[in-house]
């Protein structure tokens, strides 16, 4: 198996390091996202009525991030709670096999001191 893809479900800008959850960043808040994590918005998973789209159609938005069953798939957010939409769509709606949530998402990797933050201007975004 592959190294695994870290997936952001946060919206964009909190992966770009616009803002910290839902404002702005105060100042000492890491932003950004986890360096070489592909960007899919929990949003893009549900209909306009909060289910989730079709199988097909999550795939197409899966393959757009080069996301494969082939490897294994970690999504995060801010705090686990998006991410678990993500997880669920990842492990039975598409039979990705091997999918884990990072639990402690960006609430903890931002706190982190030995780790990085990638932004827009790393990803060209």
């Amino acid at each position: 198996m592959y190294a695994p893809s870290l997936i952001d479900v946060r919206t964009l800008a909190e992966f770009r390091g616009e803002h910290f959850f839902d404002a702005p960043p105060q100042p000492r808040q890491t932003t950004g996202h986890i360096p070489g994590a592909r960007h899919l918005p929990h949003t893009a998973l549900l209909r306009a009525d909060g289910t989730y789209r079709p199988a097909e159609e999550l795939r197409v938005l899966c393959d757009q991030q080069g996301l494969t069953a082939s490897r294994e798939a970690i999504p995060y957010c801010a705090v686990g709670i998006r991410s678990a939409l993500a997880w669920f769509a990842l492990k039975h709606l598409l039979g990705f096999p091997h999918v884990r949530s990072y639990d402690g998402s960006w609430n903890e990797w931002s706190r982190a001191k030995t780790t990085g933050a990638g932004n827009r201007a790393e990803e060209g975004l």
